[in-house]
Formats: C-alpha cells, sequence, structure tokens
C-alpha cells in the first residue's frame, strides 16, 4: 500500500473518502459505507450509512486498533445493529477498502479489528478497538528440555 495513504489515513479523519467496511460476528455479517448511496462491490451490497472510521497508528507491524462510530439512518438499520450487538459475543471489524472520486475501490486489507468494546447510544454504536495484543502476551512458564520431556528431542 502506498505510504501517503497509509500516513493520511492516520489522521483521524484528515482524510475523507468513504470506506467500505464488514463487520462479522461468525453467522452475521453487516456490510457499510460511508456515502449517501448503497454501493456493489465484489457483489456485496454496501449500506449507505453514517460512520466514522479512525485506525490508529501501528504498534511493532501489529494492528493499533481505531475506532469505529456508526450513527443509523432508520429505525430498521438501528434494529439491526442492536441485535447484531446483542447476539455478538465477538466482533470482527475488515476495512475493504475506500471509493475513489472515479468510483473505483482501492482494496485495504492492513485494517483487521478484534478486540475491543462497543457502546449503544440510542441511534449510535460507538466500537472501540483495542490494539492487536500478541506482543504482550505471557510465555508459559514450563520451559522443556530433554531432561523433563524425555520422549521428545
Amino acid at each position: 500500500m502506498n505510504a501517503n495513504f497509509e500516513k493520511m489515513c492516520r489522521r483521524n479523519g484528515g482524510y475523507l473518502l468513504p470506506w467500505l467496511i464488514t463487520l462479522t460476528n461468525g453467522t452475521t455479517t453487516l456490510r457499510y459505507i460511508n456515502d449517501t448511496v448503497s454501493r456493489i462491490y465484489e457483489t456485496n451490497t454496501y449500506a449507505a450509512s453514517t460512520l466514522s472510521y479512525s485506525p490508529n497508528a501501528q504498534e511493532h507491524g501489529f494492528n493499533g486498533g481505531g475506532t469505529l462510530e456508526i450513527a443509523a439512518s432508520d429505525a430498521n438499520e438501528v434494529n439491526s445493529l442492536i441485535v447484531f450487538v446483542d447476539e455478538s459475543t465477538s466482533v470482527q471489524l475488515d476495512v475493504v477498502g475506500v471509493l475513489l472520486e472515479n468510483n473505483t475501490v482501492s482494496e485495504i486489507r492492513t485494517f483487521r479489528h478484534n478486540y475491543g468494546t462497543v457502546r449503544l447510544d440510542g441511534r449510535k454504536a460507538n466500537f472501540t478497538f483495542d490494539a492487536d495484543d500478541r506482543l504482550t502476551m505471557t510465555f508459559p512458564a514450563l520451559i522443556f528440555s530433554h531432561y523433563n520431556n524425555r520422549g521428545n528431542r
């Protein structure tokens, strides 16, 4: 990906193109685009919505988290978002791409979030995704050697 584009995305709203995003909880998938009209991309329909997505800076090459705010435009969208959050034990956000001015989609595969929290506020859902925590994992206290694991060398 172009390094300049990535820097512009990290300005938290300084570069405004419509994002195509996918929210998945394992059984249900919601697709949104920050635009006034719905779009079809790769046979999937992305519903027009008011959303704000801001990725955080990466940490040691891993995903640095980010924020997503979706404001529902009608009662059906509010209900589907509330039901989606209530039925979810985990939510994955994938940023598919951005819609360019010539109506083509520039794919983005670097922003994927799994860890975080959500807060519902009437007509809005605020997702706060945490940084990828693989660097803070604790390694097991047992160290295997040929003395305590004799069957394997």
